[in-house]
């Protein structure tokens, strides 16, 4: 068998994103889709020769379908994949895996249980520019790290058509690091190992209603290094990760990096390095990913754990914010 057949739920607006990569990934067959809007889970099937299903259960129900891919609100994350599980298929969940860790433990139980394949979609570490970093800092091009800093924003919380969850505390708790900040959360993760503790300072600017919608928070990781990480869901937007080292700082963008190098406290030289044609390759090596790791039984980079990881910094995130006080990661971690 050379390709896995798919059930996608959720296909208008970052839907697209996935749909396409799916199409691209060369070892995924997209069997069915379904969403809450009946216009787009028409107008996708009539794209793609997919079959139109008008509930989940159906979607589920198809014995032709072996794994489920989820661009759904994370508040409904778990009992989708409870459903999915029961009925025996792998599943792909968009990121944060969960509303809680509490959900997330228990979906990698039930999928490990149940022998099936659990992915998480965090694709940013997937970006060119960011396993181009990994290599650098790796062989140590900016020297002993530092430190690290970066911010994710965006404007979303001041457009009209936000999904109304999002505005939800109870569904969407810290809204920018849940939506943005965890993207590079799990990067930092990635490049440069585990968080260790958190503080974070949070408030409503814009937003009508209670919920959270900029964000602050400083962080250790395991080895020592500060953390600085800030993201607005009511600002222009904004995209960038620096890494701060003796021999240099390491400056990331989506689509391209930059070494500032120094010796003996002076500036040397500047390198910078484009990655102009990312477009949408970290979603289909991420898709084609999950088809290899259920095909081959290969366990996914992102998996439940890593999920789980991410999650817990931005709920140690939420019980900062609420005692005014410095969390540690154990606190949510097994």
């Amino acid at each position: 068998m050379d390709r896995l057949s798919i059930g996608l739920v959720g296909v208008a607006n970052h839907g697209t994103t996935i749909l396409n990569a799916i199409l691209e990934s060369g070892n995924l067959q997209l069997a069915g889709c379904f969403d809450i809007d009946p216009e787009a889970t028409r107008n996708a099937a009539e794209r793609t020769g997919a079959r139109h299903c008008t509930t989940y259960g159906e979607l589920l129900a198809d014995r032709a379908v072996q794994a489920i891919v989820l661009v759904t609100p994370n508040h409904v994350h778990y009992e989708q994949v409870v459903s999915a599980v029961a009925a025996k298929k792998h599943v792909f969940v968009e990121k944060p895996i969960a509303r809680t860790t509490a959900e997330g433990r228990a979906m990698i139980d039930l999928t490990r249980s149940a022998g099936l394949v659990l992915m998480v979609g965090h694709n940013t570490r997937r970006r060119r520019v960011f396993r181009r970093a990994r290599r650098l800092l790796d062989e140590g091009r900016i020297g002993k790290i530092v430190a690290v800093e970066g911010n994710i924003s965006g404007p979303a919380g001041l457009q009209p058509g936000l999904p109304s969850w999002k505005a939800d505390p109870g569904k969407c708790p810290l809204l920018p690091m849940t939506q943005l900040g965890i993207h590079l959360i799990d990067t930092v993760e990635y490049l440069l190992g585990h968080v260790a503790r958190v503080s974070c300072v949070a408030a409503n600017i814009a937003m009508p209603g209670l919920v959270y919608d900029s964000c602050a928070a400083v962080m250790q990781l395991e080895s020592g290094i500060p953390f600085t990480l800030t993201s607005y869901y009511v600002s222009p937007e904004a995209f960038f990760l620096r890494v701060f080292g003796t021999r240099g700082t390491l400056h990331c963008y989506p689509t391209s990096l930059e070494i500032e190098a120094i010796r003996e406290g002076k500036e040397t030289d500047r390198t910078d390095e484009q990655f102009s044609d990312e477009g949408s390759r970290s979603y289909v090596e991420q898709m084609r990913e999950f088809g290899e790791c259920v095909l081959n039984g290969r366990v996914p980079e992102t998996d439940g754990e890593v999920g789980v990881r991410a999650l817990a910094v931005v709920e140690a995130m939420m019980l900062s914010v609420d005692s005014a006080a410095a969390v540690d990661l154990k606190t949510f971690l097994r």
